[in-house]
């Protein structure tokens, strides 16, 4: 299983400046091909690959840096640009923009692959649990994963990036060994993501939304003040430019934090995780709730059980974002089509019930997984159902399809029984 390994550098004056000189060596690279290719489509309508070897010859500053960073940023360029063209063509599904130029302090990051020699030794890997050789910067000190048997990990490659706050960190592509499967204490469950509060269970639990963004928009604003009224390019601005980028950090870090524990329960208690595929995209065209839903993140707190469920051999569907949830009584099924955005409770003309509108929404997102999920395994190897829409987007493994759905009645971590 391939997966990226994060870990925090702290490199010495001398490794430092040789970090920063490959950055800005790659930057260069990328930019000035981008720069040609482009000049050359507008005035002659000619596709042409530069050499990357004449590059070194021109400008000799560019042999001082390891090659296989400016090799990868090459690639990068070039696969940007075709990938752009691709989709104007129609051949890639997802829609790319022309790329844009890298920008000095924006995602300073560079690549670099390891190669193994013929006893199976390679040029990157962790000496100690503190340190880590690196091609050209050699023995560098690390934090994290002190704990993790390196000896028996295969690395790919590894990503060097350094932050706006002037912090370095690396990502360690590498081959591990797959989790041993962990027994769920509950069997499913079923989400909804709200903004008042950020995630609603079918039993009834609530999560606050932390809002994180906006608990430190005022001592933002105060610096971002601050940092209008010096000169630009001065000492002080460079410093206060710092201070600014301090307090997005640590906005982003609660924030990640804070959606790693929530998603890591989730997926070690409950074998099938049903949420709703959001169009967030479309939800910030609406600009009274675009900063809340940004400072939410639904987007990446999905993500996270996505890959943390493949990883626990969990299964993770996403039903419809047309699904009418909140709308549908999970009592009797009548759908009430004038609910309201600000009406957060309706009693169901049919039969009566008091409704909890995220809770009502959660309960009917669990059994519309689940009904998807009992086709999938009714349908099985014989063919496709054409009437069930494809709308999850989970994972399956094969060694949890004992009888994922044994009889009609399934009980969630709520304890309720659910008719199929």
């Amino acid at each position: 299983m391939k997966k990226g390994l994060e870990i925090r550098l702290y490199p010495s004056k001398e490794q430092k400046v040789l970090i920063d000189r490959t950055l800005g060596c790659s930057r260069f690279v990328y930019n000035h091909i981008l720069a040609l290719k482009k000049e050359l489509w507008e005035d002659y309508k000619l596709n042409f690959n530069p050499n990357l070897k004449s590059f070194k010859e021109e400008w000799k500053f560019l042999t001082k840096v390891p090659s296989q960073a400016l090799a990868n940023s090459y690639m990068d360029c070039m696969t940007a640009y075709s990938n752009f063209f691709n989709s104007l063509k129609g051949k890639s599904k997802a829609k790319q923009s022309f790329p844009k130029f890298h920008k000095k302090g924006q995602k300073d990051s560079f690549r670099i692959a390891c190669t193994y020699s013929k006893k199976g030794v390679g040029d990157i890997r962790i000496e100690d649990k503190e340190h880590i050789k690196v091609p050209k910067l050699g023995s560098v000190k690390f934090k994290n994963y002190k704990d993790t048997d390196w000896s028996q990990i295969h690395i790919y490659n590894i990503t060097i990036k350094k932050t706006p706050t002037n912090k370095y960190f690396a990502s360690i592509c590498c081959e591990l060994s797959e989790k041993e499967y962990i027994e769920p204490k509950f069997y499913s469950c079923g989400f909804d993501l709200g903004l008042k509060d950020f995630c609603i269970f079918d039993s009834g639990q609530v999560i606050e939304n932390p809002k994180y963004f906006r608990t430190s928009q005022i001592k933002l604003a105060k610096e971002q003040r601050k940092l209008s009224h010096c000169t630009e390019g001065s000492s002080n601005y460079k410093k206060q430019k710092l201070r600014v980028a301090l307090v997005h950090e640590k906005i982003k870090n609660q924030r990640k934090d804070f959606q790693h524990k929530l998603s890591r329960q989730i997926v070690n208690e409950n074998q099938v995780i049903v949420s709703e595929d959001l169009n967030v995209k479309g939800m910030l065209k609406n600009h009274k709730l675009a900063k809340s839903i940004q400072d939410a993140s639904f987007s990446t707190f999905c993500n996270m059980i996505d890959y943390k469920s493949k990883e626990m051999n969990r299964i993770y569907i996403k039903i419809s974002t047309f699904y009418p949830s909140s709308k549908l009584c999970h009592c009797c099924g009548f759908k009430y089509k004038g609910l309201k955005l600000d009406e957060r409770f309706w009693t169901c003309p049919q039969c009566g019930t008091y409704l909890d509108r995220d809770e009502n929404a959660a309960i009917n997102i669990l059994n519309e997984g689940l009904k998807i999920l009992k086709c999938r395994n009714t349908v099985g190897s014989t063919g496709s159902d054409k009437s069930l829409k494809s709308v999850d987007t989970g994972y399956i493994s094969n060694l949890e399809q004992k009888s994922v759905i044994a009889s009609g009645l399934t009980t969630c971590h709520a304890g309720k029984i659910n008719c199929l």
